[in-house]
């Protein structure tokens, strides 16, 4: 392999390809919009073959490099199976150049944290059979090209360390005990080090810290681990998160939280291991859980993007990913889950889909009456055919005729697909197109084993379903960046996230004045007039112009790495004879207003865009005592009771029957370890170390009642 180059080396070399490219070469990817999904400012479709799977990796597996640059995904053999194939293929899209890049084939390729490091497993060999395949831990260095063969007999990888020393994974061991053992390989040198006191799988690095954790179940154990968090020499073993409170897991961008997932955004800090507190960190929910940036501000979900500055967040699309399993299949989704990821700065998500979400028929239940038995209430069916079949989550509804608004003469659970409740705001979309074409099923040899384990020979039509194609959302624009002077000199200041910033446009007097953007560590000449900078992102994605800077005369203007000591993007203003001290924002205003009784602050509510209070703290005695989430409109969603030594004491989730609020879930904790739970399904409480339903559910004492 080359030598590797310094950091400055790799950046100026990688500039000098950039400009090189400017601009991009004819755009490979699709763009477009989704007016009727999700608040985003477009979406990008990076690979377009429905007959075979495309996989960016795991929701809590990042598949952007460093500097947001290049994004990695594995396209699957399409008949074969999952993450065992010689035949599947590493791909790398590169959104600067808008092309797509075949590395080799392979599989499980990992990132390094701060250099654009790529790591995948291949397999060679000449003869038949596992036992005399060759398995190889390739390293592909982007900033330089060079390529290597790192480690050989390692098979599952996690990722790298948080200083990118090590690379965490597996040997597997066929028919021993135990299968696999976990291991950490040096870089660069590549040796292979066995860490046998590590059990379970993932080998999930911190971003920030010396710790990791791996995935090993113990079900039938509700204090038991589901997480373990070990030190980067795999001892110190302690749990992470209990089955009791297992859920999907990523760490966030910052490496301060194990991030919690299937519910509120939440997260237990990385250096408290259980029993401590679960905090709170929105007010929105997440499914599968994820970094949606490097600074620990933003986190994104299947659907939704947190804000933790606030706590508040949005809804950015529906990525309408399922397959229509026969009622049989419990649960099957690892073939289909949407499994998204942040881009560095959380300007953009990658995630993949097996739903055309750009010409696929969508719309959504309006309304539900048990009246309705025979219709489904829609916003519109536009588009749909006369008769045809929609799909609700998993189910396949037939219908026989439809209106402006409804689907009617339905038959459920067509194809044997299991029956869905609809709900407002559900959506539908369309069978036909949920499925692959005759020409596109003649592309692929056969069906993949993954699918035909699921549906099985005996449902030809639920076979035919399309796999996963990747799919990038831009959530937001780059952080804008600052001009200020600074004595007689200007300095161009990079915007708060700035990981996949590559250069700058300047604007004078409302006009661009650069033709290519300028770069870090350049010096331009400005002339009088009234100046912006614009950041541009490796992608051609761009900020909004920085505030003006009014130039008298000719100054020099330095285009900064990282903003200088004495600059703050926040300042202090105090209110009412400075009882309220408001934390201000250089560009996004106030964003925290703090309360006070002489010195001693009492209260502090954290604001959204719109200046409402979604986050409200209490404080005593100089401690947090309540911590409350509300919605935009004022309304409660949870709140959390803190004692005098820092430990959560109550959590209570509150939802809305009638306009009044009420206690939806309400958990009870001493010292951090769950003790009661009271819900809808009853009251739970911890009894030696089990959890102990000590009254009925609601749903079954109902049940109990008709049936005297």
């Amino acid at each position: 392999m080359k030598t590797m180059r310094s950091s400055t080396w790799i950046r100026v070399t990688a500039i000098i390809a950039w400009l090189a490219l400017w601009p991009a070469a004819i755009p490979a990817k699709e763009v477009f919009q989704t007016p009727n999904n999700g608040h985003n400012l477009g979406v990008w479709r990076i690979t377009r073959e429905p007959a075979v799977r495309h996989w960016a990796n795991y929701h809590n597996t990042q598949c952007w490099s460093p500097d947001g640059r290049y994004l990695c995904y594995t396209r699957y053999a399409p008949h074969e199976g999952r993450y065992s194939d010689a035949a599947d293929e590493i791909h790398l899209y590169d959104l600067l150049a808008n092309q797509d890049r075949l590395v080799e084939r392979g599989f499980n390729p990992r990132w390094a944290k701060s250099r654009n490091w790529l790591f995948y497993v291949r397999i060679t060999g000449t003869g038949r059979g596992k036992a005399s395949r060759l398995v190889e831990v390739r390293w592909l260095d982007l900033d330089t090209g060079g390529t290597k063969t790192l480690a050989t007999g390692v098979e599952a990888l996690g990722e790298t360390t948080h200083d990118d020393r090590w690379l965490l994974g597996s040997k597997r061991f066929r028919g021993q005990t135990p299968e696999f053992v976990t291991v950490r390989i040096a870089l660069p040198g590549g040796a292979v080090e066995e860490l046998r006191e590590a059990v379970g799988s993932q080998w999930m690095p911190n971003p920030r810290h010396p710790v990791f954790f791996t995935r090993q179940d113990h079900k039938s154990e509700p204090f038991g681990a589901t997480r373990w968090f070990y030190d980067l020499d795999g001892r110190n073993q302690r749990i992470a998160v209990p089955t009791l409170q297992q859920c999907h897991m990523s760490w966030i961008g910052s490496g301060e939280f194990l991030l919690l997932g299937n519910g509120l955004v939440r997260g237990r800090r990385w250096n408290e291991p259980f029993p401590s507190n679960v905090h709170i960190l929105a007010s929105i929910g997440v499914g599968d859980i994820s970094p949606c940036g490097r600074s620990g501000r933003y986190v994104c979900g299947d659907h939704n993007v947190a804000d933790l500055r606030s706590g508040d967040g949005f809804h950015f699309i529906e990525p309408l990913s399922i397959i229509c399993y026969p009622a049989t299949v419990k649960d099957d989704s690892g073939i289909y889950d949407a499994d998204p990821k942040g881009s560095p700065d959380g300007t953009k998500i990658c995630f993949v889909s097996n739903y055309d979400l750009k010409d696929g028929l969508l719309t959504y239940i309006e309304r539900v009456s048990k009246a309705d038995r025979d219709v489904l209430r829609v916003r519109s069916t536009d588009g749909f055919p006369d008769k045809g079949a929609v799909v609700l989550r998993r189910e396949i509804v037939g219908y026989e005729r439809k209106t402006k608004t409804t689907f009617e003469g339905l038959t459920r659970c067509l194809h044997d697909t299991l029956q869905v409740q609809p709900s407002p705001g559900m959506p539908v979309t369309s069978f036909k197109a949920r499925c692959l074409t005759d020409a596109q099923w003649r592309q692929i040899p056969g069906v993949s084993p993954p699918m035909r384990h699921s549906i099985g020979e005996e449902h030809p039509v639920l076979l035919r379903q399309r796999q996963t194609d990747v799919y990038v959302a831009v959530v937001r624009k780059p952080d804008r960046p600052h001009l200020r002077m600074a004595g007689s000199a200007a300095q161009l200041i990079p915007g708060e996230e700035h990981y996949e910033t590559a250069g700058y446009h300047l604007l004078r007097d409302g006009r661009k004045i650069t033709a290519r953007p300028i770069l870090t560590g350049m010096s331009v000449e400005l002339q009088p007039g009234e100046h912006r900078a614009v950041a541009v992102e490796w992608s051609g994605l761009e900020s909004e112009p920085s505030p003006p800077l009014r130039v008298a005369a000719s100054a020099k203007l330095q285009v900064l790495a990282d903003p200088p000591k004495d600059f703050s993007w926040t300042s202090d203003r105090w209110l009412e004879g400075r009882s309220v001290r408001e934390i201000v924002h250089l560009h996004d205003g106030v964003i925290h207003r703090e309360w006070y009784r002489g010195n001693i602050l009492t209260r502090r509510h954290d604001l959204n865009a719109d200046g409402k209070a979604i986050r409200r703290l209490a404080i005593e005695n100089g401690k947090l005592a309540q911590r409350e989430y509300h919605d935009r409109d004022g309304k409660l969603l949870n709140r959390e009771i803190f004692d005098a030594e820092g430990f959560i004491t109550e959590s209570i989730r509150y939802g809305e029957d009638s306009g009044k609020p009420f206690e939806a879930i309400h958990w009870w904790f001493e010292h951090g370890t769950p003790v009661r739970q009271t819900s809808k399904d009853g009251e739970f409480v911890k009894q030696g170390d089990q959890w102990a339903a000590t009254k009925p559910s609601e749903r079954a004492e109902k049940k109990r009642k008709r049936a005297r």
